[in-house]
């Protein structure tokens, strides 16, 4: 990951229980952040879009402030996302709604208790785009006009796969109607996934637009779905049953179309942009005649305060652990199939994230004539000093990500 390029990665199902320490500490030494979702799809993890009410209890809120307390104290701990998906049609729109706002309320104020830190709490949709700009209207703006409001989302992602193949452009992909549709946004808007597979191998092309004029001055960049090679045939690796891992075509193409960025571009400062006014949350704002457009935000569950002002019993408190293993211990392919010596992190210091650097990883390695295997060597990514967090639009204009489906594949590269 260090190579290709990515400053992020985005962790859908996270187990708070387990020692994540090594883990996030060998992301944190190579300058990559981590947003993570504090939902998971097991019983009573997640809010129910059928009926939000039940499954809105003190359970559910000690699941996902369990994750908080996991990951808080890690410094490339970038923002936890409070719901993916949650609304995806018109239906889950009339009810759902609210009970973001409570959830994003919920993690906020248990943050500003039990963390020494602040850190940003907000949503990932569904390109659904009847009620896209709904979704988006409703969570940011400020109810009261209060912008200090803890129901307001810190950030909107946005789950995408409209630019397919090499034939895609701004217009086709319809990355114009979201540059107008978002124009007008006080939080940062990115990709929270991005990356149609039809047709395959994916050619990425749409990095060269994401990551330039016109979409950069509304859109942060975004998160490229996924890492690992599952069965919907969007992984960048696969990671073989022996415990080696195989890069594949689509991991050449998207090291290529990063190499090709303007990465000081990217990380030009815009300084209007943390200081946007949010609008003050009216029906007025809302467009489709099915979604909920009242803003009273449920009260917390029975218990729920308690939570929130005591903190979760015996939470798992994660903590930065030095990294004493450099070397990448298990086989690596290239797409070629040629093997990859050589491979290692390189720690970079406190205020550096990672960026693309030129990395030729997989698709430069050819097969040896001195011995019976092929090789190539790798060495290290560029470094630079934008290790500010998402504390305004411009700070994640530059946002790289990968996706990462569970904690057991996080950490083999």
């Amino acid at each position: 990951m260090q190579k290709l390029g990515v400053n992020t990665i985005r962790v859908y199902n996270l187990d708070p229980s387990i020692d994540h320490n090594e883990c996030a500490s060998i992301f944190n030494a190579v300058g990559i952040y981590m947003l993570l979702d504090v939902n998971s799809p097991l019983p009573n993890q997640s809010i129910n879009r059928g009926d939000p009410s039940s499954s809105y209890n003190a359970d559910y809120l000690s699941r996902i402030f369990g994750v908080v307390e996991a990951f808080k104290d890690f410094p490339n701990t970038l923002g936890f996302f409070g719901g993916n998906e949650v609304i995806n049609d018109n239906p889950s729109g009339e009810f759902v709604p609210p009970y973001l706002r409570a959830v994003t309320r919920d993690l906020k104020n248990y943050i500003a208790k039990q963390s020494t830190r602040s850190i940003p709490v907000g949503y990932s949709a569904a390109d659904v785009r009847d009620i896209l700009t709904d979704t988006w209207e409703y969570l940011q703006c400020a109810v009261n006009g209060n912008k200090d409001d803890m129901s307001r989302i810190d950030f909107f992602g946005l789950n995408s796969y409209s630019w397919c193949g090499s034939t895609a452009n701004y217009q086709s992909s319809g990355y114009n109607v979201l540059q107008a549709d978002f124009a007008n946004t006080t939080v940062p808007v990115f990709f929270s996934e991005y990356g149609c597979n039809i047709p395959a191998p994916r050619v990425f092309n749409e990095v060269q637009a994401l990551y330039s004029l016109p979409l950069t001055s509304v859109m942060s960049g975004g998160v490229v779905y996924e890492y690992s090679q599952e069965v919907s045939d969007y992984g960048l690796v696969v990671l073989n049953n022996n415990n080696t891992v195989s890069l594949r075509t689509d991991f050449d193409q998207l090291q290529s179309q990063f190499n090709k960025l303007d990465i000081n571009s990217l990380q030009s400062s815009n300084s209007t942009a943390t200081s946007l006014t949010p609008p003050a949350c009216n029906s007025s704002l809302i467009s489709s005649p099915n979604f909920y457009n009242r803003f009273d935000v449920p009260s917390l569950p029975p218990g729920g305060q308690d939570l929130i002002n005591n903190g979760i019993e015996n939470p798992n408190n994660g903590r930065l652990v030095e990294i004493t293993q450099r070397n990448v211990p298990m086989t690596i392919y290239s797409s070629n199939g040629a093997e990859i010596r050589g491979l290692s992190i390189s720690p970079l210091p406190n205020d550096q994230s990672n960026t693309p650097g030129g990395q030729d990883t997989s698709g430069g390695a050819t097969p040896s004539s001195s011995s019976g295997s092929t090789s190539t060597s790798a060495s290290a990514a560029a470094t630079t000093t934008a290790k500010e967090g998402l504390a305004g639009r411009t700070e994640v204009k530059g946002l790289m990500g990968l996706l990462v489906a569970a904690t057991a594949a996080m950490c083999l590269l």
